[in-house]
């Protein structure tokens, strides 16, 4: 499935050239560096990019800056968020606005560690995050029989004592992780090393 469409032209060129070249991410490398070919480009840097559709979940779109973003990290973005499924990318629109990231490689940290987010779709009150938990969670024996016996708003006040947590558009979402978001999102220099490697080594020269 076709995450992006993304439009490529040389940065020399002026803003409103027609010379832009179309492409569907997530594509394989040799895509890419066609596309780069017949927009003139030989260098990745000097390439200015230009988002048109998009199904990324709205918060990443808005998170990512497209005339900086890197086009190998946008694409291995969209090969993680292809896999995710329509529950996962709404839990990923909820984590990057808890952890405003600032480029694809961040935000695709954030989509291959979802299960270290706690996310209760559609909860906007601690009480609405209480009823999420003790109803729908999974965590409990819930008997509907006691409904009114349940204290929905202490319980949901009580757990998010124990997390940092916010509330967004999409509902409530917690970070468990053990390392710090800041890291969680760090990319690993080596690997990031090996991908510009790799793609030195496709015979871009």
């Amino acid at each position: 499935a076709d995450m992006t469409a993304v439009g490529i032209s040389s940065r020399w060129e002026p803003e409103n050239s027609r010379n832009v070249t179309w492409i569907y991410l997530p594509a394989s490398k040799g895509q890419i560096e066609r596309a780069m070919q017949r927009s003139g480009i030989a260098d990745p840097k000097d390439m200015r990019l230009f988002m048109a559709d998009s199904s990324f979940p709205e918060e990443v779109d808005v998170a990512l800056d497209f005339r900086c973003d890197n086009i190998y990290e946008l694409n291995e973005l969209a090969l993680v968020a292809d896999k995710l499924s329509c529950d996962d990318r709404r839990k990923l629109g909820a984590a990057v606005s808890m952890a405003k990231p600032e480029c694809a490689s961040q935000i695709r940290r954030l989509a291959e560690n979802l299960d270290l987010f706690e996310f209760a779709p559609g909860a906007h009150t601690p009480e609405e995050y209480g009823k999420y938990m003790i109803q729908r969670s999974g965590h409990f024996e819930y008997d509907p029989n006691l409904d009114e016996f349940y204290d929905y708003e202490r319980y949901g006040l009580q757990h998010m004592g124990y997390q940092s947590g916010v509330f967004t558009d999409r509902g409530y979402i917690a970070y468990v992780g053990t390392v710090s978001l800041e890291e969680l999102m760090a990319d690993d220099p080596a690997e990031s090393y090996q991908r510009e490697q790799d793609f030195q080594m496709g015979g871009m020269t």
